[in-house]
Order: C-alpha cells, then sequence, then structure tokens
C-alpha cells in the first residue's frame, strides 16, 4: 500500500486523483463504487460512476463485474508505476502517470500549445464549405484543427470506433482551404500513432501532433516526424 498522503494534498487534488489516490492505496485490493464514494467524500455517487468509467476507459483502473455491481483496482501497482514511470519517461504511461485531465481540460491545453506553436490566436469556429465547428481556427482561417483525448480499449486494444473518427476528421479538414490543417492527441500517444501506422497515407496534408500533459508538443508526420515542438502551456 502507498503512504498517506497529507489532508493539504488532498484537498489540492481533483476528484479524478482522489480516485486514483485510493486505489492505489489499497492495492492489490479493489473497491465498489460505493466504497470510493464511502473513503473519497465525493458525492453525489453518479459522480463517482463517471469517474471510475473514465479512468477505466483511460486503461488506469481495471474494472470487473461482479452480480449487479463493478469492483475497481489500479491497473498497475503503486511501485510498478513508478518503476515504468522512471523506466520510460516519455513513453505512453508517463503522461498518465502524471495527470488525469478531462477532455475539456485537454483541448485548453492544446489551444494553448498551438496557439504558441502557431504563433496566433486560435478559436472554435466554421470553415466555409464545411459544415462542422473545428475545435481550434485561426481568425484568417489559414490554420484550423481538432483536439481528441483518445485511449486504446481498456488501455490495451485498438479502439477501432475511434479511429473511425480519425479518419473522418481528415477528410473534413482535407475539404478546408486552410494552408494549414491539423489534429492534436492527447492521453495516449499510441492511439494517432497506430492510425498512421495503417492510414497515415490518407492524411499528407493534416499534421498530427501529441500533447502530453507537461506541455511538450510532438509532431508525429511528414517532415520532421519525431521531433518535439517547443510549447509552454499554463
Amino acid at each position: 500500500m502507498e503512504p498517506p498522503i497529507s489532508k493539504g494534498e488532498w484537498a489540492r487534488m481533483s476528484n479524478s486523483d482522489r480516485v486514483l489516490s485510493y486505489l492505489r492505496s489499497i492495492a492489490p485490493l479493489d473497491a465498489t463504487n460505493a466504497q470510493i464514494v464511502s473513503h473519497t467524500g465525493i458525492k453525489p455517487h453518479q459522480q463517482v460512476f463517471m469517474i471510475t468509467r473514465d479512468l477505466m476507459h483511460s486503461g488506469l483502473i481495471r474494472g470487473v463485474q461482479s452480480g449487479k455491481e463493478w469492483r475497481f483496482s489500479t491497473s498497475m501497482d503503486s511501485q510498478a508505476l513508478r518503476v515504468a514511470a522512471q523506466a520510460a519517461p516519455h513513453n505512453a504511461i508517463a503522461p498518465l502517470i502524471k495527470s488525469s485531465i478531462s477532455p475539456s481540460e485537454f483541448e485548453r491545453l492544446a489551444r494553448q500549445a498551438m496557439e504558441t506553436h502557431f504563433g496566433t490566436p486560435l478559436a472554435a469556429d466554421r470553415m466555409d464549405g464545411v459544415r462542422k465547428v473545428f475545435d481550434l481556427v485561426s481568425h484568417d482561417h489559414h490554420i484550423v484543427g481538432d483536439a481528441k483525448y483518445f485511449s486504446m480499449v481498456q488501455g490495451e486494444r485498438l479502439p477501432p470506433a475511434k479511429f473511425s473518427v480519425i479518419a473522418e476528421h481528415v477528410w473534413l479538414l482535407e475539404k478546408t482551404s486552410a494552408k494549414r490543417k491539423f489534429l492534436v492527441f492527447g492521453n495516449d500517444r499510441r492511439v494517432p500513432m497506430e492510425w498512421l501506422a495503417r492510414y497515415g497515407n490518407l492524411a499528407r496534408s493534416v499534421e498530427f501532433y501529441f500533447l502530453d500533459v507537461a506541455g511538450k508538443l510532438e509532431l508525429l508526420n511528414g517532415e520532421g516526424a519525431g521531433h518535439k515542438v517547443q510549447s509552454t502551456t499554463t
């Protein structure tokens, strides 16, 4: 079990981090949503249900259905998490260990990072000829992109539904008249990398980026792929 954290640290945590901290503290034991509510004080019960669902889909915790209820445990024990982070600080697991943020929080971070990268403000807007509101569009419509916060299925398997979403967005971006078209991904780097490995030849005019929670931006395709792009987020 992990050592207990201080009251000050607990107060500064998000509810998702509190759930993760509790489950890590009881590892290798598991807990139901009701037990998590009781030990973390997060209310209402529905909020804990949504948190454990999202953490499970992100691969941060395991969920097993037992009768009418689910039981949750950390995907890796505390020591394994620390070893993985120290051994491979830049791989797909490192951002997940550092923090678990919501898709809306990621979109905010992505906007800051891409504004810094392109040197211009970006905001949600429509593009002529495409009936979609894109997340990140420059005032002159020369730059257009979307932010995607995806994970592998249960942290391991390929996500075919999300691959279809990526393909749809590539197609929509290519229908715009923008000079720079991009997708910026968060959470699990493997998702865009696996898509590019299979369908990268279909996205030659769309730039793929990965943004980790530390604000480091990486270009994943095209010339310069694999290099970090300097980015500062707050």
